[in-house]
C-alpha cells in the first residue's frame, strides 16, 4: 500500500467538490455561540479540518484519511492530534513504512525542530525493526550495517550537520543508540563533532550520555581509569578555550556525581598547573568557570577531610565572593547564596 499525503494544498480542488468526499458529512470547529478571540484559519484549512473532525468521530481507517492527515500536516506541522491519527493509519492500513519515513523527511527538512515528527519517526523506525528481536538476533557491529539503522544514522548526520545544535535530532539519537544498543562508534562520532566546535554543548551532553549509559552492564560504577581518561580529554579541550562553559560542566558534573575525590585529587592540580602556565594564566583567572569549578571541590575537599575543612570552606568563600563582585557579577545572588550555603556546612 502507497503512503499518501505529499500533495501540494494549493494544487487541490476544495475537498466540497471533489466526489471521493462527497458521502462525508464535516464537522465544524465549535468555539461557542460568542467566541472571545476565533482564529483566522484559511478557508482552506478550516476546510481540511472539519473534513478530519469528521472522519476521526467515525475512525475512519483508509487511504483517503491518510491523504488527509498528510494535508493537515503541511499546513500545521505541530497538529499533534493528526500525527496520531495518521500513526493508526499507517499501522492498521499496513502503509509502506520506508515511503512514510521518506514522507516524514521531507516535513523534518522543513519543520526539523517539531516534536511530533520525530516521535512518528521513531514509532515507524520500531515497525521496520523490532528492537528486543533486533538485539537478541544480531551483534552491534551487525546492527550498524543494518539498513534501517544505517539509514536512520544517515539521517541524523544530515540533520546535525544541518543544524549541530538540533536539541531533537540529539534526542532522537539517544534514543536510537540506546533502544537498539549500539554504543561501539558513538563516542568517536562524539569526538568527532567536539573536535569541530569544542563549544557545542550539544555534543558535550552526548559525551555524558555515551559514558554513563554504554556501560556494560550499565549498573556498574565507572571505571577509575576511564574517568581519570575524561579528566585529560577535557583539560586538553579546555585549554582551546578556557571561557568555554561546556567541558567545565561536563567534568564538574561528572565528577561530583560519579568520582567526588578526584575532584581534588586529579581535576584541581591539572586545572591549577594551567592557570600558572604563562600561556594560559590570562585566560584561565579571567573565566568564572575556573573558579566555579574551585568552589566545588574545595567544598568536596572540605567535606572529605574534616581537619582541614574551615581553611577550604573559606577560600570557597572568598572565591564566591570574588565572582560575585568581579568574575561574575550578573549572578552576585546566587555566589552570595553560595557564601551562606558553604557557612551552614557542618563537618
Amino acid at each position: 500500500m502507497r503512503v499518501e499525503g505529499s500533495e501540494s494544498i494549493c494544487d487541490t480542488v476544495a475537498m466540497s467538490q471533489q466526489e471521493e468526499w462527497k458521502d462525508v458529512t464535516p464537522i465544524p470547529q465549535d468555539d461557542g455561540k460568542h467566541p472571545i478571540c476565533p482564529i483566522a484559519y484559511t478557508d482552506d484549512y478550516r476546510e481540511m479540518m472539519d473534513y478530519l473532525r469528521a472522519v476521526m468521530a467515525k475512525e475512519e481507517i483508509s487511504e483517503r484519511a491518510l491523504t488527509l492527515t498528510g494535508r493537515v500536516i503541511q499546513a500545521n506541522p505541530g497538529h499533534y492530534t493528526a500525527w496520531v491519527y495518521r500513526k493508526r493509519l499507517v499501522e492498521e492500513l499496513n502503509a509502506d513504512i520506508a515511503g512514510e519515513l521518506d514522507w516524514v523527511s521531507g516535513i523534518s527538512a522543513m519543520y526539523p525542530k517539531n516534536y511530533q515528527l520525530w516521535h512518528h519517526r521513531e514509532a515507524l523506525v520500531v515497525r521496520l525493526l523490532e528492537p528486543k528481536k533486533a538485539i537478541e538476533e544480531q551483534s552491534e557491529a551487525e546492527l550498524l550495517r543494518h539498513p534501517v539503522i544505517r539509514r536512520e544514522l544517515q539521517f541524523l548526520d544530515n540533520a546535525i550537520n544541518e543544524d549541530s545544535k538540533n536539541f531533537h535530532a540529539w534526542s532522537y539519537r539517544q534514543w536510537l543508540v540506546s533502544t537498539y544498543n549500539i554504543w561501539e562508534r558513538e563516542l568517536i562520532f562524539v569526538n568527532t563533532m567536539i573536535n569541530e566546535d569544542v563549544r557545542n554543548n550539544s555534543a558535550w551532553n552526548q559525551r555524558y550520555f555515551v559514558i554513563l549509559q554504554g556501560r556494560k552492564p550499565a549498573h556498574l560504577e565507572l571505571d577509575s581509569k576511564l574517568v581519570s581518561d575524561e579528566i585529560v580529554y577535557v583539560v586538553e579541550n579546555i585549554k582551546l578555550a578556557p571561557n568555554n562553559e561546556s567541558p567545565w560542566s561536563y567534568i564538574i558534573g561528572l565528577l561530583l556525581r560519579h568520582a567526588p575525590a578526584k575532584l581534588y585529587t586529579e581535576l584541581l592540580p591539572k586545572i591549577q598547573d594551567l592557570a600558572n602556565d604563562k600561556d594560559y594564566l590570562q585566560a584561565m583567572t579571567a573565566t568564572q568557570f575556573y573558579w566555579s569549578a574551585l568552589v566545588d571541590i574545595y567544598e568536596q575537599q572540605a567535606r572529605a577531610f574534616p581537619e582541614q575543612g574551615k581553611a577550604l570552606l573559606e577560600q570557597a568563600q572568598t572565591i564566591c565572593h570574588d565572582l560575585a563582585t568581579e568574575h561574575d557579577p550578573m549572578h552576585g545572588k546566587y555566589w552570595e547564596f553560595r557564601i551562606t550555603s558553604l557557612s551552614e556546612i557542618q563537618l
